[in-house]
């Protein structure tokens, strides 16, 4: 066997200057100069805190350290000195790095450093915002709390031939990463551009043309979903459609949103003109607007269309994709008309979804679509959806034969290619209530790399963690699930309140608690770890107050029926909780 290179453990720097090629563009001399400068600041804070620079690469520049707390405090050092040297600049002629920091395997030959450490710092380096750093798990981990920064998790990201997603921190001096409230739900800055789509307007009536237009909506909104670096309101959520009406600053402000993207949908015959727009709210400015002409003789053109304009946003936003992994920007399933015509009003449908024949009417759509349309995976994976969307709503009279249903489709969605991410989604729940943990976590890792900007998609990850004994872990996922989505779900702040729970962190548990039945106060499992905290932190008069909302929610609510649905891996985590709400008057 050819011998192995000699490998060693290292914490790698890898910084990169955010919009090079337009500052050179504008200004080729002045921004040499700068650059040259602020290398040389750059190398010498890295010689300062032990470093070696190993090489540079035009705008760029590697180095490696001993130590991990000697790497990260040099990013931040140099990330400070460079935003004082900035300051005095006028916006558009600051030279600012983004610097990612990772800890791993490097190969040391002829001077320089190779390797996955090294590949992995470059694509957090990609990750972090223009004057920020970013790093991986690993050094997350190795540095604990002996630095005095903030961390804020971004979720985990794809890394171009690294087998196993990297969970991503952002770093803040202490204090300088802020803290607001959200309908009581702490959420932390985030440096991603964030985006909100206004459902597409159409001046026709004609119905093919409305499923059209909300067709185009939905799928730039699953395009933008899959770009990891950007954050989007939540996908399908019923409070977007009521937007349409509002006016651009009410609608950024409502959603806590940097940008907008509307725009308008006409057909004519087989010609189609989208007109669109990205606003930025806080100035009314419009930085991006297109007036796309197409010939629509097929549905693969129809998705030639969303692509042009999904590709527009993230570059006119300069988002950083990680080489390949976010270029299947959108669904390219469908070419009969009939069978997207069918999809399109199957998903408008289900998200507003509510009772049982609003279920049966997607659900009839979504067969027709497979019918049509059955080598495509999209039909299968929303049918998929659909099913545990019952269940999970309580209006399935049998949700475990429901739940197979739900299984099967989403297999043969996955075996078609998913390019969803629902199946996953559904696969991962279902597993979970099979407590077939190790599938529930492959599952629920997968819905997260393919779909890396949809909260649903984390928040389930953290219900996974909760049940399988890591609620730590899972408070990192469900708070990530609320920030990517000011306007959010009711379940997103239950599950944040049960991985609280789950921590013994009882005051945060019950503010999320209340966060989620200010949301909907007809959900039971937040008034579950209500009460359960209450007993903990010794309200006995808290606790049977919430006890009592869940017998006049479920009159017969029964603690032994309902233990046998929890699927904790661990039977003490169980009788931890069931002692709590027994005390709390729950028999």
């Amino acid at each position: 066997m050819e011998d192995r290179l000699p490998r060693k453990l290292a914490a790698i720097l890898y910084a990169d200057v955010a919009g090079y090629s337009r500052l050179t563009g504008e200004d080729e001399d002045t921004t040499h100069r700068t650059l040259r400068d602020y290398l040389t600041l750059i190398a010498s804070r890295i010689e300062a805190q032990r470093g070696q620079v190993m090489h540079y690469a035009g705008d760029a520049v590697l180095a490696q350290f001993s130590a991990v707390v000697d790497a990260l405090g040099s990013a931040l050092a140099i990330q400070n000195e460079l935003k004082g040297k900035n300051q005095n600049l006028p916006d558009d002629r600051k030279v600012q790095f983004r610097i990612g920091v990772n800890l791993g395997d490097v190969i040391e030959d002829r001077g320089d450093i190779y390797g996955d450490g090294v590949n992995v710092a470059a694509r957090l380096e990609a990750l972090a915002e223009p004057g920020g750093v970013c790093i991986s798990d690993a050094v997350r981990t190795a540095v604990g709390s002996r630095l005095p920064y903030e961390y804020v998790f971004i979720g985990e990201h794809n890394v171009k031939n690294i087998k196993e997603p990297v969970r991503v921190y952002r770093v803040f001096e202490q204090g300088s990463a802020s803290v607001t409230s959200n309908k009581q739900v702490v959420s932390q800055k985030f440096g991603k551009p964030s985006i909100a789509v206004r459902p597409f307007s159409t001046i026709s009536t004609d119905t093919e043309h409305r499923h059209m237009t909300d067709g185009l909506t939905n799928g730039v909104i699953a395009a933008l979903t899959r770009v990891p670096a950007l954050i989007l309101v939540e996908d399908g959520s019923s409070s977007m459609v009521e937007s349409r009406g509002m006016a651009v600053q009410e609608l950024g402000q409502r959603f806590q949103v940097r940008y907008v993207l509307k725009g308008s949908f006409q057909k004519h015959g087989d010609r189609v003109r989208v007109n669109a727009e990205l606003i930025e709210v806080a100035t009314g400015k419009i930085i991006w607007a297109g007036n796309l002409d197409r010939m629509i003789q097929n549905y693969s053109d129809f998705f030639a269309l969303q692509d042009d304009i999904s590709d527009e946003i993230v570059t006119t936003l300069d988002v950083k994709l990680l080489g390949g992994e976010a270029a299947r920007l959108v669904r390219r399933a469908f070419e009969d008309p009939v069978a997207l015509e069918h999809y399109a009003r199957g998903e408008e449908l289900l998200w507003r979804a509510n009772v049982n024949l609003e279920f049966r009417e997607v659900e009839r759509l979504f067969n027709e679509t497979i019918r049509l349309q059955p080598k495509s995976p999209v039909g299968y994976a929303a049918l998929a959806l659909t099913y545990w969307a019952e269940v999970v709503a309580g209006l399935s009279d049998a949700p475990a034969r429901t739940l197979e249903r739900a299984a099967e489709q989403a297999r043969l969605a996955i075996d078609r290619e998913d390019v969803t991410g629902y199946a996953h989604l559904v696969l991962a729940h279902v597993y979970l209530r099979e407590r077939e943990f190790e599938n529930a976590m492959r599952e629920a890792t997968s819905a997260v790399s393919d779909r890396p900007s949809c909260p649903a998609a984390y928040a389930l990850k953290a219900a996974v963690l909760i049940y399988v004994g890591h609620p730590d872990k899972a408070i990192e996922y469900a708070q990530y699930s609320v920030r990517l989505t000011p306007v959010h779900p009711p379940m997103f702040p239950a599950i944040l309140a049960i991985a609280f729970y789950g921590s013994r962190k009882y005051q945060e548990a019950i503010t999320a608690s209340h966060a989620a039945i200010e949301l909907r106060a007809t959900d039971v499992d937040p008034y579950l770890t209500l009460a359960a905290s209450n007993v903990a932190t010794d309200r006995p008069e808290q606790a049977r107050s919430a006890a009592d909302k869940i017998l006049e929610l479920v009159p017969n609510f029964n603690l032994a029926e309902f233990g046998e649905t929890q699927p904790y891996r661990e039977q003490k985590h169980l009788d931890r909780l069931l002692d709590h709400l027994r005390n709390a008057g729950l028999q």
